[in-house]
């Protein structure tokens, strides 16, 4: 029951983040913003419990979840950076919401879960949802592709991002042997952000304190979020625990609508309850393995 509720807690932690990285990023430059707030982030997770970074880890867990953790949080949160409004903020954000299909999918593939047919009509629908999400006039071929050209790289970043944590997630449930990385894997991040910060020779700026009581708050909440979830995909029901992610595109949507202050059109929100449909019937007709 416990581990439920911190996967919960980090669900609608989730769901605020688009919104709040947005803010963040157009004020400073994409990666510095994302830097700062992943700084804050491990050190708030490491200050909470400093024994977890001396803690030895299964080396697959390390080299292969700390590898998906680590790209995943890089890819996405610069997908977002790099968004050219905030409405493509929101589309590049549901790109990402793939992934509780997704895990799904991979979980399947990982001999974790078993599908009945229509689960893989749930991952159809949601792929559905999100090309009108990008795209009302989803047979209209041009208009799609003119609006990936836009910003092609975003768009890319979120669907890899996506891939990555659904494996993260898949991987963690079978290689982690009861432990915690994410303490380790956040300190990896903040590093590997400084260190493209530095190498693509971005110019300092100054948060205001405003922006730095932002990035401080975001910054912890984020940590509490991962480092909750990786208890919860450990010893949590995964299947409840997915069906409840599913709801997270629509609650992201409104958050960030609301911190954005944009107001998407109805096509957008028909796109993202399809993603969240989708993934619900996908997880109906899955039944989990080990159980």
């Amino acid at each position: 029951m416990t581990a439920n509720f911190l996967g919960f807690s980090s669900i609608l932690i989730w769901a605020s983040i688009v919104g709040g990285v947005k803010l963040v990023t157009e004020q400073l430059t994409p990666m510095l913003g994302i830097a700062l707030l992943y700084s804050v982030s491990a050190f708030s997770i490491v200050l909470s419990n400093p024994k977890a970074l001396k803690i030895a880890l299964p080396p697959k867990y390390l080299i292969y979840c700390g590898s998906f953790f680590v790209l995943y949080e890089i890819l996405f949160l610069t997908s977002i950076g790099l968004s050219h409004t905030h409405e493509e903020a929101l589309i590049l954000a549901m790109i990402n919401y793939l992934w509780p299909s997704l895990t799904l999918l991979f979980a399947y593939l990982y001999r974790q879960l078993s599908f009945q047919l229509p689960a893989f009509l749930g991952i159809a629908i949601s792929v559905l949802g999100l090309g009108i999400v990008i795209n009302p006039q989803l047979f209209h071929l041009s208009l799609f592709l003119d609006t990936i050209s836009k910003n092609p790289v975003a768009y890319l970043l979120a669907f890899i991002a996506a891939i990555l944590w659904s494996l993260y997630c898949v991987l963690t449930r079978k290689l982690a042997q009861g432990h915690n990385g994410v303490p380790l894997f956040f300190c990896f991040t903040a590093i590997a952000l400084w260190i493209l910060f530095f190498m693509t020779h971005q110019q300092w700026q100054m948060p205001s304190l405003k922006l730095w009581l932002v990035i401080i708050v975001m910054g912890t909440l984020i940590g509490i979020a991962y480092k909750n979830w990786n208890q919860s995909l450990q010893f949590g029901q995964i299947q409840l625990l997915l069906l409840a992610t599913y709801f997270t595109p629509v609650l992201s949507s409104i958050f960030a609508s609301v911190l954005l202050r944009t107001v998407p059109e109805g096509t957008f929100w028909i796109g993202t309850c399809l993603v969240s449909f989708g993934a619900i019937v996908c997880w109906k007709f899955s039944r989990d393995i080990e159980n």
